[in-house]
C-alpha cells in the first residue's frame, strides 16, 4: 500500500484522498450502470484515462451517443472515465487505440480498461484497482 503522506499520480493528495474523491464522483454512475448490467445483462466497459492535460473534448468527439464520459480533475491530474455500454472488452480496445492514435497522439496518457461487474461491493477497492494499474503502467514506462 502506498504511504498516506505520499503524493499519488500528480494529484497533490494521498492515494486514499484521491480515491475518496473519485468514489464520490463516480458512485452514482457506477450504481446506475451495474443495475443495468444485472437487470438487462448489458455489457459495459469502464475505461480510465490519466493525463496531465484535459482530454475531455477529444473523448467527447470520439464517443458514441450511448457512451458516458466523466472527467475529474484532482491537483495536476485529469482522470477521464468513459463507460461503453453494449461493448465487449475487445471492442473497447479498438475505441482506446482509435482515440490514442487520432486524438491523443501528442498527449502523454495512461489508461486501464475492464468490464464492469454486475455488482460492486466495495467502490473504494474497485476504483483503487484501476488506479494501481495506471500507477504501475506509469512506473514501467518511466523505467
Amino acid at each position: 500500500m502506498i504511504e498516506e503522506k505520499k503524493v499519488f499520480l500528480n494529484t497533490k493528495l494521498s492515494q486514499i484522498e484521491t480515491v475518496k474523491i473519485l468514489v464520490k464522483e463516480l458512485q452514482p454512475s457506477l450504481e446506475y450502470l451495474t443495475y443495468n448490467i444485472k437487470r438487462y445483462h448489458v455489457p459495459v466497459v469502464m475505461i480510465i484515462f490519466h493525463s496531465l492535460k484535459d482530454i475531455a473534448k477529444e473523448l467527447e468527439q470520439s464517443k458514441r451517443l450511448t457512451d458516458i464520459a466523466k472527467t475529474v480533475k484532482i491537483g495536476d491530474s485529469y482522470f477521464n472515465f468513459v463507460f461503453l455500454p453494449f461493448t465487449e472488452l475487445v471492442e473497447s480496445y479498438n475505441f482506446i487505440k482509435h482515440v490514442e492514435y487520432n486524438k491523443l497522439s501528442n498527449t502523454k496518457n495512461y489508461y486501464h480498461h475492464d468490464m464492469l461487474p454486475p455488482e460492486i461491493s466495495n467502490y473504494f477497492n474497485f476504483i483503487n484497482s484501476y488506479l494501481f494499474a495506471i500507477a504501475e503502467k506509469k512506473e514501467t514506462k518511466q523505467l
